[in-house]
């Protein structure tokens, strides 16, 4: 049925379908938006009755008008009407980004109608019910058209008045002149209709939002306690690694100043003919002196330097036989047979080259090697 084609008519305020009335201007129905004559078309085969203007008229509203208007008709005449599920949803944002959610919801109910009526709010908010159920008035849009209508629905949200929109928009035309089929969409489809806007929904989320409000509080003490003693326990750990250091520095002075004594010493005992130890060859005689002495002296175990790789003793924080600061100090153990094995774990081990090229010089020889 084209937009010329009206589905309904006005006869005495109430609507009618071409086949509830006489065929042609007999039927005595006007346009339910321009007010004009309508001729009833109610005895063709290949169409469902319809309407059309008995003059050519530049009139585009009378099938929504028309379709608009006898929903309010079904309204009165039954008293009743289905109102839509309501979704929403409470939330809050929470410390650490969390959000608290909270489902609002309630399920579609019939309700008994009190009054109802067309009403004309005004800058083309036309063709709207109003209706009443226990003493509070409820704004019902009726769409028509498949055209999106943003403006409309923000200004009908505004209102400070609950409102849903019955989407009939798809209705056919068979849809349309069957009264049933249109009763039944009109009162009790669950699926053609929505909140716009829901005063008892926005109750129930202002409630929802409280409960959030007073478990968000909960969850800023907790998060502010925990943020306490976060911030407590890293002081303390930047305590503890200050004290650390310092006391790490006040080692490292006494640990140079052991090594500076360690090496007047040695500089008045003539040392055998190695120079200053430093050809891989003879690091490598170093660091077979040391390994022997933690497998013999200290019960296999020691600390590995990892610049100069000499043995040191259990415990050393500092290699005693290079100038290294840095912390790569490693426990390592030894078997107590290490002397058959030495030879063939130095063969295949670079560590001497590594010493050398780490540690040109050192500052104290191994005393096994003098």
């Amino acid at each position: 049925m084209s937009h010329s084609a009206i589905p309904l008519g006005e006869l005495d305020g109430q609507m009618f379908r071409a086949y509830e009335v006489e065929n042609g201007l007999r039927c005595g129905c006007v346009c339910p938006a321009c007010r004009g004559a309508l001729v009833a078309a109610n005895q063709g085969e290949k169409r469902f009755p319809y309407f059309r203007h008995a003059e050519l008229e530049a009139c585009s509203s009378g099938r929504a008008e028309g379709i608009r208007r006898a929903v309010v008709q079904v309204l009165a005449r039954h008293k009743q009407l289905l109102l839509p599920q309501f979704n929403g949803l409470a939330e809050l944002k929470a410390p650490g980004d969390r959000l608290l959610t909270k489902p609002v919801e309630f399920a579609p109910v019939h309700v008994v109608l009190d009054e109802e009526r067309f009403v004309d709010l005004g800058d083309e908010l036309r063709a709207h019910a109003l209706v009443t159920c226990r003493g509070r008035q409820l704004v019902v849009r009726i769409k028509v058209s498949a055209r999106r209508q943003h403006e409309r629905t923000r200004r009908i949200k505004e209102m400070p008045l609950s409102s849903i929109e019955i989407d009939l928009h798809q209705l056919t035309d068979e849809q349309i002149n069957d009264q049933e089929y249109f009763t039944q969409a009109v009162l009790g489809d669950a699926g053609n209709r929505s909140w716009i806007r829901s005063l008892r929904g926005e109750l129930m989320v202002e409630r929802a939002l409280a409960e959030l409000q007073a478990e968000l509080q909960q969850l800023e003490r907790q998060w502010a306690l925990a943020e306490a003693q976060r911030i407590e326990q890293e002081a303390a750990l930047e305590r503890q690694r200050t004290i650390e250091q310092v006391r790490r520095a006040q080692a490292l002075v006494e640990h140079r100043l052991l090594q500076q004594e360690l090496r007047r010493q040695q500089a008045s005992i003539p040392q055998a003919d190695c120079g200053n130890w430093n050809t891989p060859q003879q690091r490598r005689e170093l660091i077979a002196a040391t390994m022997l002495m933690a497998a013999r002296e200290w019960s296999g175990h020691g600390v590995e330097c990892g610049v100069c790789h000499l043995i040191n003793a259990p415990g050393s924080t500092f290699c005693l036989y290079c100038d290294a600061e840095d912390r790569r100090m490693r426990a390592v153990h030894y078997p107590a047979d290490l002397a058959e094995t030495l030879d063939a774990r130095l063969r295949c081990s670079n560590y001497p080259e590594q010493s050398v090229k780490a540690a040109p010089s050192l500052v104290v020889i191994p005393e096994v090697a003098t």
